[in-house]
C-alpha cells in the first residue's frame, strides 16, 4: 500500500485550535512548522529523499494556514505539481487567462504600478476593480465605479500596498504589479473545498460574505446557512468541475471566492492550498458539524444531503476583528475583549489573536435568528474597543 505523507505547513501565529486536535487525535506527522521549517527538515530528516519520494506520488496531502507557505513549498519542493499549481493560482492575472474560455468576454488588464498613472483612463470600461495582482485578504483591494473615482481610488491603492509592505512577503502580496478588472456584480460567497485522488471536487464549507455599502472590501462578517448551502452548492460544485478541466488539480486543498449572477458564477480569486484564512474556516464546524480538515486529510467527504435535512434554522458567522487602517498599529496598548465580546448575543467561540504586526485582533464564531445582528455588526465602530497610548510632546 502507498504511504500517505501529510504535510502541513503552519503559520504559528494563528493556528485554528480544531486543527491542532485534528492533528494530535489523528496522529498527523508534520514536517513543516512555521518558522522552524529548514532547521526542522534539514535535521530531522532526510530532505533529499523525502523530496525524491514526494514527487509523482498521488496519495500525498499538502495543506497550508498561511499564504506564506507557498514560498517554503517552493523552496523544498520547487518541481511539484503542487508548488506549480500553486503559483499560477496565486497570481490573478495568469488565472483570468486560464478561464479565458469560460469567461471569453470578461475584461482584465495588467499594468505595474509603476504605470497605473499612465495608462488612458479613457479606455477603462468602467465600473471595476483595482487590486494587487497577487495578493491576501482585501489589502488594496479598491471599487471604481467611474471615471471620477479613479484617482483617488489608485491613491488609497497605493497608501495601502505601502502599509503592507514590511507586513506580507512579496508571495503573499506583491506591490510591483496592479490587475484591473471589471467589477463582478452578484452576490458574493466563499467555498473551502478540495479535490479528491480522483480530482474529484469536495465542498466542504459555503459562506456567503456581507458588506457595509457597494464600496466596502472589508473581511468583516461571513456567514452561512442551510439557505446559503442550498442556493448555490449544485453552481458551486459544476464550477469546481469546470477549474478541474483546466487544471489537473488531485489531493488539492482550495478556498476561492465568487459573485454569483443569477445562474453564473463568476470566480473573484482561488486562494490555493489552504482553507478560509486565520482558522475562520472552523465556522463551518460550528454550523454542520463538519471538520474540514479531517475530510481533507482522510480524503472523505460531507454528507450534504443528511446535513440539509437536519440543520436548524439559524444563521452562523464569523466576525473578523481588526484594527482600522487610519490606526497606527504601535499606538494600540491594550484591547477591551470582554466588551467586544458583549456585542454578540450567542457567542459560540472568541477567539483573541496574538499580537503581532498585523491588524488582526479577534474571530468571532457565533449565531443568530436572522441577519438583524449581522446588519448591525457591520457598522460596529471597533474603536470603541481600543486603548491607545496618549501622544507626549517634549
Amino acid at each position: 500500500m502507498e504511504r500517505l505523507v501529510i504535510i502541513l505547513i503552519l503559520n504559528e501565529s494563528i493556528v485554528s485550535p480544531l486543527l491542532l486536535e485534528t492533528i494530535k487525535r489523528l496522529q498527523i506527522p508534520i514536517l513543516d512548522r512555521g518558522k522552524w521549517i529548514e532547521k526542522y527538515l534539514t535535521s530531522s530528516l532526510n530532505v533529499q529523499s523525502e523530496t525524491q519520494f514526494f514527487y509523482g506520488k498521488t496519495n500525498n496531502r499538502l495543506l497550508t494556514n498561511s499564504e506564506n507557505g507557498i514560498s517554503l513549498l517552493g523552496k523544498f519542493f520547487p518541481e511539484s505539481k503542487e508548488y506549480l499549481w500553486s503559483k499560477l493560482l496565486k497570481d490573478k492575472s495568469q488565472v483570468r487567462s486560464l478561464f479565458h474560455s469560460l469567461y471569453p468576454d470578461f475584461y482584465f488588464n495588467e499594468v505595474p504600478l509603476s504605470q497605473i498613472d499612465e495608462i488612458p483612463k479613457e479606455t477603462i470600461p468602467f465600473p471595476v476593480v483595482v487590486k494587487p495582482n497577487i495578493g491576501y485578504s482585501s489589502v488594496g483591494v479598491q471599487k471604481v465605479k467611474e471615471l471620477t473615482e479613479w484617482s483617488t481610488a489608485v491613491k488609497r491603492l497605493k497608501e495601502e500596498l505601502l502599509k503592507s509592505r514590511n507586513l506580507y512577503e512579496s508571495t503573499v502580496i506583491a506591490n510591483d504589479s496592479i490587475l484591473i478588472e471589471e467589477w463582478i456584480k452578484g452576490e458574493e460567497y466563499a467555498v473551502d473545498g478540495y479535490y479528491n485522488e480522483d480530482g474529484e471536487p469536495v465542498i466542504l464549507n459555503v459562506f456567503k460574505r456581507l458588506f457595509k455599502d457597494e464600496y466596502d472590501t472589508s473581511d468583516r462578517i461571513y456567514f452561512t446557512s442551510r439557505e446559503v448551502i442550498k442556493e448555490t452548492y449544485e453552481e458551486v460544485l459544476q464550477f469546481m468541475r469546470d477549474l478541474k478541466t483546466l487544471l489537473p488539480l488531485c489531493n488539492y486543498p482550495v478556498h476561492f471566492e465568487f459573485r454569483k449572477n443569477e445562474n453564473r458564477v463568476i470566480p473573484i480569486e482561488i486562494n490555493p492550498l489552504r482553507f478560509a484564512g486565520a482558522g475562520t474556516t472552523d465556522l463551518g464546524f460550528h454550523a454542520y458539524g463538519i471538520n474540514m480538515y479531517e475530510h481533507y486529510f482522510r480524503g472523505t467527504k460531507p454528507d450534504w444531503e443528511h446535513i440539509l435535512e437536519t440543520m436548524d434554522h439559524y444563521t452562523y458567522s464569523f466576525f473578523f476583528a481588526e484594527i482600522p487602517t487610519y490606526i497606527d498599529i504601535e499606538s494600540i496598548e491594550t484591547v477591551n475583549h470582554i466588551g467586544l465580546k458583549g456585542e454578540f448575543s450567542q457567542v459560540l467561540e472568541y477567539r483573541m489573536l496574538p499580537k503581532k504586526n498585523d491588524r488582526s485582533i479577534a474571530i468571532v464564531f457565533y449565531r443568530s435568528e436572522d441577519l438583524t445582528e449581522n446588519e448591525r455588526l457591520l457598522h460596529l465602530d471597533i474603536t470603541n474597543y481600543l486603548h491607545r497610548r496618549e501622544l507626549v510632546f517634549k
